[in-house]
């Protein structure tokens, strides 16, 4: 198949995504995503509703590459195809599955396509106030990987926290890489990472190393230190403490019970917004013990990445056994006392009594990480 150049575009188009757009998972073809780019840079920052955004057939044979003599055969197909693709997006209350686009007509006559985008994309698209991520179409565009364009946007959506962390198994779902895919980390690595890397190097305004973060002897998650070719505005104390959430709608106050649960994470991590997101999404599905557990587990064996171990945890509740091993160990029975002892100790009740031994239990068989702030 002929190719062409791609026609440079204008630098003031503009894709402009929720944060929970950008991490969600999908797998499209570098010429489906970027037919997607360019319906998305049609959006104005005043549009109400999504309309049906019009894309001329000579136009996105510019966006991908293709010869004008094979254009409409290759838009039909391009267009038939994402027509199926479906995306996953981790909303607080579950779930959600959807297609890109709704529909796609074709005008006779007029070399015109109209896309609509799905209606329940709308949160995600229009009137954007906060925790969205702005890339110049004209750079996308010029990627020539898949992967290139996805870690650009997830990179980009932490550039000016210089940092960004994501657990190996979460990057390969966003990626849409299959499980037999590029399985072996090594070479992930070597036929992911590491081109990804390079084309960044060359085209793009940002660029990356990363660290490997194990859990055991597996490499577990990847932390990603982000270099800005161009200066940024300076960082705001508020988003150094609340850097773009993984699930959009977090920002909400946060449940009572999820408040109570973050007394038992450690002080460092209780600003997350990944973990307060599992915290609230885990104890709505499995209730509040399920939680505790998960996250006194994460507390006493969590390494490095705190965050990316607690998800997992609370995914295959890996505290189930762990915590009927630590009520045989740190539950031994506690002698009753008469109401005369206890009170002659100082205490006003049993329960007071019986928190205090357990407390003292806990410090002295080293768990001392394991009490509650303010127990």
């Amino acid at each position: 198949m002929a190719r062409i150049k791609k026609k440079s575009l204008p630098s003031s188009s503009i894709v402009t995504q929720a944060n929970g757009l950008v991490s969600a998972r999908y797998a499209l073809p570098l010429a489906e995503q970027r037919l997607i780019l360019a319906m998305i840079a049609k959006i104005q920052p005043d549009d109400e509703d999504f309309k049906p955004y019009r894309i001329s057939v000579g136009e996105l044979a510019e966006f991908i590459g293709v010869a004008k003599g094979s254009a409409y055969l290759e838009c039909k197909k391009t267009t038939e195809n994402l027509l199926k693709r479906v995306l996953k997006i981790d909303e607080p209350d579950g779930l959600l599955q959807i297609n890109w686009v709704s529909s796609a007509k074709y005008i006779d006559g007029s070399g015109m396509v109209n896309l609509s985008f799905d209606p329940l994309l709308r949160p995600y698209l229009l009137k954007l106030k906060g925790n969205f991520t702005s890339c110049k179409l004209e750079m996308l565009l010029s990627f020539k990987s898949q992967y290139t364009l996805r870690m650009y946007n997830l990179l980009k959506q932490y550039e000016r926290l210089n940092e960004r962390e994501i657990e190996l198994e979460l990057l390969r779902d966003i990626l849409g890489l299959r499980k037999d895919l590029h399985a072996e980390y090594s070479d992930f690595k070597r036929n992911i990472l590491k081109p990804v890397q390079n084309e960044l190097a060359e085209k793009a305004d940002l660029t990356f190393e990363f660290n490997e973060i194990k859990y055991g002897r597996s490499v577990g998650a990847i932390n990603f230190r982000i270099f800005s070719k161009e200066p940024l505005a300076s960082l705001s104390d508020n988003e150094k403490i609340n850097p773009p959430p993984l699930f959009p709608f977090i920002d909400a106050e946060i449940s009572p019970s999820v408040d109570k649960l973050l007394l038992f994470v450690p002080e460092p991590h209780r600003a997350k917004k990944t973990v307060q997101a599992a915290l609230e999404a885990f104890e709505r599905k499995q209730g509040f013990d399920y939680v505790k557990r998960n996250i006194l587990y994460s507390n006493a064996r969590a390494d490095k990445s705190y965050a990316g171990f607690l998800n997992n945890a609370l995914k295959a509740d890996w505290g189930h056994d762990w915590n009927l091993e630590q009520q045989e160990i740190l539950s031994p029975p506690i002698k009753k006392k008469t109401i005369e002892v206890w009170e002659r100790d100082g205490f006003s009740s049993q329960s007071e009594y019986e928190k205090f031994m357990w407390k003292k239990q806990m410090m002295e068989n080293g768990y001392e990480n394991l009490i509650p702030a303010g127990y």
